[in-house]
């Protein structure tokens, strides 16, 4: 008579690997490639329009965007918006905002943060981070 039974000595293949599944969820994402694409920018009178799509697969309840203006050869980064909502996968949306930067002519808006529907916070890093959207006012 064994210390385990044939049913027992199957089963434990199993749960390791769900033990090993779960455990790597948080590191892949850290690994995720940016989940939204920022398509289309203008400025005017003193606001900022912003286009983008959730291109992940989970909805996203806050975007955070950075700002880079250039004046006088130096380049100014700041957070200059946090949108709140529910964004879905694949629907496109703008959003519309005051332009802090008054006297800069060009700026570029890149996602800084985002917060997922399941509480998950994803950062743009130096390894994935989201491409930047040049807006040049006209």
């Amino acid at each position: 008579m064994g210390l385990f039974n044939n049913s027992q000595v199957r089963a434990v293949p199993v749960f390791l690997t769900a033990c090993m599944t779960l455990a790597s969820v948080q590191p892949l994402l850290a690994m995720t490639a940016c989940p939204v694409r920022l398509s289309d920018g203008k400025m005017d009178r003193g606001t900022i329009g912003i286009s983008f799509m959730n291109s992940g697969k989970t909805p996203i309840r806050q975007l955070t965007l950075d700002c880079t203006s250039l004046q006088d050869g130096k380049a100014l980064h700041e957070v200059c918006h946090t949108e709140a909502g529910v964004f879905y996968p694949g629907t496109p949306y703008t959003v519309h905002f005051a332009n802090t930067g008054k006297a800069s002519k060009s700026i570029e808006v890149s996602v800084q943060s985002l917060r997922l529907q399941d509480g998950t916070v994803w950062t743009s890093s130096q390894d994935q981070p989201c491409s930047p959207l040049k807006i040049v006012q006209k």
